[in-house]
């Protein structure tokens, strides 16, 4: 049982390729700061909280698409408001579909800084993700942290955990499901369910983990 909280942005709800999903990138974009004030005030929450306030479960943080430019946006506001570390408020947070650019991890202005906040950063992916494509090829975004993963995969951080997605997709039964596998296809849900738990990434049945490319494959 879990208790969810949803922060939602204003997107023009349009696959057009340049007016809307410019449109959308520059509300993602203005839309951090206010994500990021409620990263702070959970932060002052929690440490002023009462013994009886506290429900003593971890803390867990999703974002889907360009949802993900959304966190980059608010992760650079809560560490301009939080000099000398930021608040460590989730136990993991997963990169689902991120349409984000593919060196985020070696940027200080885009993800660089999120292991800081977490216990550890899931990256999914999906080499066939049609959004992904379209991201890249129609509307001038460098590849895509959601199609392959990081363009550096082994100078990433420790804590930060890749996992291959595109072989247990089925591209001709899924395709509406190639950019929301994480709620339709049922290996990615299971996969998600032993991080949840906190089993090591090395320890979860059904990856296979590739040396070369450091990441786990499903």
């Amino acid at each position: 049982k879990v208790n969810v909280v949803l922060f939602s942005w204003p997107s023009d709800g349009s696959m057009m390729p340049y007016v809307a999903y410019a449109n959308d990138r520059q509300d993602a974009a203005a839309s951090g700061p206010a994500f990021a004030r409620s990263f702070l005030k959970l932060a002052d929450f929690l440490r002023n909280a009462t013994k009886k306030e506290m429900c003593s479960q971890p803390l867990h943080l999703l974002a889907h698409s360009m949802g993900n430019y959304v966190l980059r946006h608010a992760l650079q506001e809560v560490v301009r408001q939080s000099p000398g570390r930021p608040p460590r408020l989730f136990d993991q947070v997963f990169l689902m579909a991120a349409d984000e650019d593919d060196d985020a991890f070696e940027k200080d202005h885009k993800f660089k800084p999120l292991p800081r906040i977490a216990k550890r950063v899931n990256v999914y992916f999906n080499n066939g993700d049609l959004a992904m494509a379209v991201s890249d090829k129609t509307k001038g975004n460098p590849d895509r942290l959601g199609d392959d993963g990081p363009r550096l995969p082994r100078s990433i951080p420790g804590k930060v955990s890749l996992i291959d997605c595109t072989d247990c997709i089925d591209f001709n039964l899924e395709k509406l499901a190639q950019h929301s596998y994480y709620l339709n296809n049922e290996t990615v849900r299971k996969d998600m369910l032993f991080v949840l738990k906190g089993d090591l990434s090395k320890t979860i049945s059904g990856r296979d983990y590739d040396p070369e490319t450091n990441r786990y494959r499903l």
